[in-house]
C-alpha cells in the first residue's frame, strides 16, 4: 500500500491565516489599549482621592497640612510612595483660599475637597479667588496661567472654562426652577454663570464681575434674560443688556434704562 505523503500549507492558505490574524489584532489591540487607558484613569482617580481624603482628615483633626506636601509626600511622612498618575499625568495642588482645594491631573482632570458654595455670591467668590490665586502663583511659576487655563494671560473665556470643568465638574450650577418660573421664562435648565470685564484684568474686584443665568453654557452672555444683583441679593429679568466687556455699574445702569424687573418668588 502506497504511503501517504505529508502535506504542508500552501502559500494561499498561509496568506489567509495571516490575514485572519491581522484582522483579529486590528479588533483586539484598540480594545486592549482602551482597557489599559481606563484602568490608568481609574488608578489616577483613586490616587487623587486618597490624597484628598488624607487632606480632609488632617483638616478635621485640626492639624492642617499643605496639599502640596501631601502630593510630594514630604519626608516620606504620609504615603509609602509619592502619589503619581499611572499615565504620566502631572498632579498639581490648587488651593483657592476660602473656596475649594483641587488636585488636578494634566490628563484626567480635577477632584475637589467638596463644600463648594453654589450660590451666586459663592460663584463670584470662586472666580475672584481663582484669579488672585493665578496672579500670586505666577510669581514663582510664570507658566501657571497657561498650565491651568490654556491661556498665557488672564482671560474670561479660559477662566470660565476652568471653573466649569475643573471646579464644578463639567457644568455650571443649576438655578432654582422656581426663579425661572417666577421670571416667566421657558421651563428649561438655567445655569448660574459669571463673566469678567475683558477691559480690566488689572483690577480683580466684584465691580468687574457679572453674575447671570442662561441655558447656554458656552456663549450664554450674548443673550441674557436673568442677571443677579449681589448688592440686593436678588435676580432681575429683562432683555437688551450687554454684559460682556462691561463693569457691574455699567450693566446695572443698562438694566435700569431697559426696565428690568426684580424676580418675585418665595423659597
Amino acid at each position: 500500500m502506497r504511503k501517504q505523503e505529508k502535506r504542508g500549507f500552501t502559500l494561499i492558505e498561509l496568506i489567509v491565516v495571516v490575514a485572519i490574524l491581522v484582522a483579529l489584532l486590528l479588533i483586539l489591540v484598540p480594545r486592549l489599549t482602551g482597557f489599559t487607558s481606563t484602568a490608568a484613569e481609574v488608578q489616577c482617580q483613586q490616587t487623587r482621592q486618597k490624597v484628598m481624603e488624607m487632606y480632609n482628615a488632617y483638616q478635621i483633626k485640626g492639624e492642617p497640612v499643605s496639599i502640596e506636601d501631601l502630593l510630594k509626600n514630604k519626608d516620606d511622612e504620609y504615603f509609602i510612595s509619592t502619589p503619581k498618575c499611572a499615565s504620566g499625568g502631572k498632579l498639581t495642588a490648587i488651593e483657592i483660599k476660602g473656596v475649594v482645594t483641587l488636585i488636578r491631573c494634566s490628563k484626567h482632570g480635577s477632584i475637589s475637597s467638596g463644600n463648594l458654595d453654589y450660590t451666586p455670591k459663592g460663584i463670584q467668590s470662586a472666580m475672584l479667588e481663582f484669579m488672585k490665586f493665578l496672579n500670586e502663583q505666577k510669581k514663582n511659576n510664570p507658566n501657571i496661567i497657561r498650565e491651568l487655563t490654556g491661556n498665557s494671560v488672564l482671560n474670561n473665556d479660559a477662566i470660565r472654562n476652568f471653573m466649569k470643568n475643573e471646579i464644578y465638574g463639567g457644568s455650571w450650577p443649576s438655578l432654582d426652577s422656581k426663579i425661572v418660573q417666577a421670571a416667566k421664562l421657558p421651563d428649561q435648565d438655567y445655569k448660574i454663570q459669571i463673566c469678567y470685564n475683558h477691559k480690566d484684568y488689572t483690577n480683580i474686584s466684584t465691580e468687574n464681575t457679572i453674575i447671570y443665568a442662561s441655558t447656554n453654557e458656552a456663549t450664554g452672555w450674548t443673550s441674557v434674560n436673568l442677571i443677579y444683583d449681589p448688592e440686593e441679593s436678588r435676580w432681575y429679568t429683562g432683555s437688551g443688556v450687554k454684559i460682556s466687556d462691561s463693569s457691574w455699574s455699567n450693566v446695572k445702569s443698562q438694566m435700569k434704562e431697559k426696565g428690568w424687573k426684580p424676580v418675585e418668588y418665595s423659597e
